[in-house]
């Protein structure tokens, strides 16, 4: 805070009159380098956030924004010349990513949209008052006289600010007028970077409420698609991106689905010339949006796409561009197989084109790891719609394996929802299947078994003493391999179940003691789904190692955090399983636990009922947020030094940290939502034999009979149990009842 306050108050102010100078030599005619121009603009950008600069910047906002910071937003001579003379170039720069660290356009772009954001009150007057007399000064032109630079410029101004001034109330309406007066001439400008201009605004002012009868969105649509086949190469890049917004308006379906084929066609062409994400990303939203009459397209898309991402992939690593555009590729296609789940005879058809490419990218020593998350992804549709799976798809499995253990360890997230589907699809076939792996025969049932060791046995901690989130989320993975294996394979895998048991009871005893239970959770799971698989050798293996007692013990005092479904399923169906065993066949230690399985049991299955009444919410399926609509630009005065919650929450975890001296404050603030449970919501995703068991008519089922097998035990059991716990049984009773009259499940 110290330095802080020296920097803003004492520092900072010295540097504005040097800077102020500097920058002050291309208006004079003097020449300064676009590097020097570019962080002089940087430094004003932090400027204008600290109260002492921003009152000596003040008086200079005229100089600053309209000679320093308008003229470098232009494009210069030399940027017309390379749109001109190498188009592939000039896509090349505008779109490359590190624009930002060098580009002296860029800075004085985002300064320009910092001072409306955080100091509006004090320019946005001027500052719209300027670019309008420009947009009035081009239209009253003589054609002779027009300066489209100066449009081309005061346009990027206006598209920059299109988020922070044009979506409030006061200046909203303005935006349909903008567009139609200044904007939709320039589709026919003879000036080819106007017309790139005006496929960008479209982009930007997207939100454009149309308030004629649809004439307008019919116009823009149409002069877009044009603008697909301009001569010029960045009017198609831009034509190609607009496209991707305007798919979302209403009404435009009408319009665009009759010629879907033409569309798809552009855009193949384009990509065919350009390795470009960006036109990928658009033409997968189109993909997307059309999902429904996709189909047709399917076989023709994906052989499009897959012949695009080899070529991209041969371009060489220094090729970013393509590199980028081939991760599209696959981000498409796997769009193209979400959209013809309901046809799955397809995917049997689409398997020659697409295996090579899996294979390409998951056996080539990790020469390709960067598309590795879209090969799974891919690979998760293959496996999961269609009614069986091929053995040219069985022989991936152990490209897998091998691209696990040798170089693709850290993504095993990504690969558990194919390995799943291998494992359910068909548990006897997948069991009895073996592959090569170095030379020698592998079952790949050792194949998963090994994944889940190596998983579980590799641990990693933060400098700061505490356990990486992360490594627990790759162990709750390898944990659902567990759960998948033991719920699809029942009888087939009697031999695992004491190597299970090493594993699972030795982490177990690890994360005792863990503030986040979640990993501990993940371990009773796979205990239930053991109780599940076969109840009697699941205790022997407990038994044999003294821990039953406190295995049981530390699950019940655990149930009280466990708020997911599958936690409780397996919970209530794992317990209730032990229950299906005679008493006499029971070891003491579980005998003397079974009021408790009982309170444990009846509370999670009547959570589960209960539950199961909440309506699950209607989700937001627009591609785009509903904007909050604001009154008026809210900054800050000149009195004041601009902050955020973001800065304000980081400043605090670092105050944190130095109280405490360890990391965890920092990790909890640069994580967020992620610290200690990434991904923890995909139980929904989870498919197996489970899914068949109807928890309630399992709780009653299991009680009945064990009621009726040996009625004197458990009458002194109930004896023993409280009130409540007696009629909550009596009342899911009569639920289960009438729920096997009506059909009903949970």
């Amino acid at each position: 805070e110290q330095f802080a306050s020296f920097f803003t108050n004492s520092a900072a102010p010295q540097f504005l009159g040097p800077i102020c100078e500097t920058l002050n030599l291309r208006p004079s005619g003097k020449f300064c380098t676009d590097r020097v121009v570019h962080l002089c603009l940087s430094f004003l950008d932090v400027a204008i956030e600290l109260a002492p600069t921003y009152k000596m910047l003040k008086p200079h906002q005229d100089f600053l924004l309209y000679q320093v910071c308008f003229p470098t937003i232009c494009l210069s001579a030399g940027d017309i010349e390379l749109f001109e003379t190498d188009p592939h170039e000039f896509v090349h720069r505008e779109n490359s990513p590190l624009a930002d660290f060098y580009d002296p356009r860029m800075s004085a772009i985002t300064l320009v949209s910092n001072i409306v954001k955080y100091r509006g009150k004090y320019v946005v007057p001027t500052l719209l008052s300027f670019l309008q007399s420009n947009l009035q000064r081009y239209s009253a032109a003589s054609a002779d006289q027009k300066n489209p630079i100066e449009k081309d410029g005061t346009l990027l101004i206006l598209g920059n600010l299109a988020d922070i001034l044009f979506k409030l109330k006061k200046y909203r309406p303005d935006v349909e007028g903008l567009l139609v007066t200044n904007v939709f001439p320039d589709f026919n400008s003879p000036v080819a970077f106007l017309r790139s201009r005006a496929c960008w605004m479209i982009q930007r002012f997207s939100f454009v409420n149309w308030t004629d009868d649809g004439t307008h969105l019919r116009t823009v649509i149409e002069l877009v698609l044009r603008s697909l086949s301009d001569p010029a190469l960045p009017v198609q890049i831009e034509a190609s991106k607009a496209l991707k917004f305007l798919i979302e308006a209403e009404g435009a379906e009408q319009t665009l689905l009759p010629i879907l084929p033409k569309i798809l066609e552009e855009y193949f062409r384009i990509m065919n010339e350009i390795g470009n994400d960006d036109v990928i990303a658009a033409l997968q939203s189109i993909i997307d949006r059309f999902g429904d009459h996709i189909e047709p397209h399917a076989i023709a898309l994906v052989t499009q796409l897959t012949t695009a991402f080899n070529t991209y992939c041969d371009a060489g690593e220094d090729d970013d561009d393509a590199l980028m555009a081939a991760s599209q590729c696959l981000e498409c296609i796997a769009t193209v197989l979400k959209g013809i789940h309901e046809r799955p005879e397809l995917y049997r058809q689409l398997e020659p084109t697409l295996l090579p490419v899996i294979r390409r990218i998951i056996s080539e020593d990790g020469d390709f790891i960067e598309y590795i998350e879209y090969a799974l992804e891919i690979l998760t549709f293959l496996t999961y719609f269609p009614e069986d799976i091929s053995n040219e798809l069985y022989d991936i499995f152990p490209l897998i394996y091998v691209a696990f253990d040798q170089w693709a360890f850290d993504y095993l997230g990504q690969m558990v929802p194919p390995v799943e589907n291998f494992i359910g699809k068909n548990p006897s076939l997948f069991v009895s299947r073996q592959g090569v792996v170095s030379n020698q025969n592998m079952s790949y049932v050792d194949m998963v078994f090994s994944m889940i060791t190596k998983t579980l046995t590799s641990t990693e901690t933060y400098p700061g003493g505490f356990d990486d989130p992360s490594s627990d989320y790759e162990m709750r993975k390898a944990l659902s391999l567990y759960m998948s294996l033991l719920l699809n394979c029942k009888g087939m895998l009697d031999n695992y179940l004491p190597s299970i048991n090493d594993i699972v009871l030795a982490k177990l005893a690890e994360k005792v003691s863990a503030e986040i239970p979640l990993t501990r959770i993940d371990l009773f799971i796979v205990i239930g789904s053991a109780l599940l698989y076969n109840p009697q050798l699941e205790l022997m293996e407990l038994e044999k190692r003294g821990v039953t007692q406190q295995v049981l013990s530390q699950w019940f005092r655990d149930a009280e955090n466990m708020d997911k479904w599958l936690s409780r399923k397996v919970t209530v169906v794992g317990f209730c399983s032990i229950l299906q065993i005679p008493t006499a066949s029971l070891p003491e230690s579980v005998k003397a636990l079974i009021p408790q399985i009982i309170v444990i049991i009846t509370k999670m299955t009547a959570k589960i009922e209960e539950e199961a009444k909440i309506p699950v919410g209607d989700e937001d399926d627009g591609v785009f947020p509903q904007m909050e609509e604001k009154e008026d630009l809210v900054g800050f005065d000149e009195d004041q030094d601009v902050h955020n919650s973001a800065d304000d929450a980081y400043l605090e975890a670092l105050n944190l940290q130095n109280l405490n001296g360890g990391g965890d404050e920092l990790a909890r603030f640069l994580m967020g939502d992620a610290y200690g449970g990434m991904d923890d919501d995909d139980d929904d995703e989870f498919i197996s034999p489970l899914d068949e068991i109807e928890t309630l008519q399992f709780y009653k089922g299991s009680l009945s009979t064990a009621f009726g097998r040996e009625p004197v035990f458990f009458q002194e059991v109930q004896q023993t149990l409280p009130q409540e716990i007696v009629q909550l049984c009596q009342q899911l009773f009569v639920l289960a009842d009438v729920q096997a009259q009506s059909g009903g499940q949970n």
